[in-house]
């Protein structure tokens, strides 16, 4: 009789999250048929890879006069070419990461409140969770394109050395997890806010204080702290005569 009860107690335990992983699917499929219809998609996805292109060959051309003329060996030359061109475009990627992963979600559930189809949206089977996972995925799946997408072109820094890849891998972490950091504040918003103008508004707001806000607390830390050290490092060093009244020893810290 264990035999079976185990396998319908599992099952029962197991139902909702099979539930919720649907619902998530189907919130999912159904954005991302509505953002991928057209042509529109594919457009911005070539002419994100060609601006990409083009800047990382800008990015070659400076660096080919200025590193060569420095540094006489080809191999170093080469290889900190290789390491500029990686970072300039993890930087231009950070960038756009940044700015486009809080527009994607911004409007994901504020766009149902003004479309009066959110109620019809909770009244279906599907939870609030797999509700708002499911919007968060299909707004950052488009996002994930982008990212994705841009590998291929990022791989040509292995043609000059100097980078590793599990360098990529962890530069494409840090974008993966920005992207969903910075999507989950934006869906955060959308659903506080009636409005979507509303909602981007506050949702720009706070990824500015979160980006510059913290970049300006660390140099400032920055500054204070080696401020400190060189201070410390320039203070005059006690004498270490004996004094003229009488025989004293000098004081051990003296060397």
């Amino acid at each position: 009789m264990t035999s079976l009860t185990l396998p319908g107690s599992a099952l029962r335990r197991a139902a909702p999250f099979a539930g919720a992983f649907a619902g998530i699917v189907a919130i999912g499929t159904k954005e991302l048929r509505g953002r991928m219809r057209g042509r529109r998609a594919f457009v911005v996805l070539t002419v994100y890879l060609a601006l990409l292109a083009l800047f990382g060959w800008m990015v070659y051309l400076m660096n080919e006069r200025t590193v060569v003329s420095y540094l006489g060996t080809a191999a170093f030359a080469s290889a900190q070419i290789g390491r500029e061109i990686f970072k300039a475009l993890l930087i231009l990627e950070t960038v756009l990461v940044v700015f486009l992963a809080p527009s994607f979600t911004a409007g994901a559930i504020s766009l149902e409140r003004e479309k009066q189809t959110l109620d019809l949206l909770a009244v279906t089977p599907i939870s609030s969770l797999a509700i708002v996972l499911g919007k968060l995925a299909s707004a950052l799946a488009y996002l994930f394109l982008l990212i994705v997408a841009s590998i291929p072109l990022m791989a040509i820094v292995f043609v000059f050395g100097g980078v590793a890849p599990d360098d990529v891998v962890r530069g494409y972490l840090v974008l993966a997890t920005t992207a969903v950091g910075l999507g989950s504040v934006g869906l955060f918003f959308s659903a506080l806010a009636r409005r979507t103008q509303a909602a981007t508004v506050l949702t720009y707001f706070t990824v500015l204080a979160l980006t510059a806000g913290t970049t300006f607390v660390f140099a400032f830390w920055s500054i204070m702290a080696s401020s400190g050290s060189s201070s410390l490092a320039l203070r005059p060093r006690p004498s270490c005569r004996s004094p003229t009244s009488g025989g004293a020893r000098r004081p051990p810290s003296c060397g």
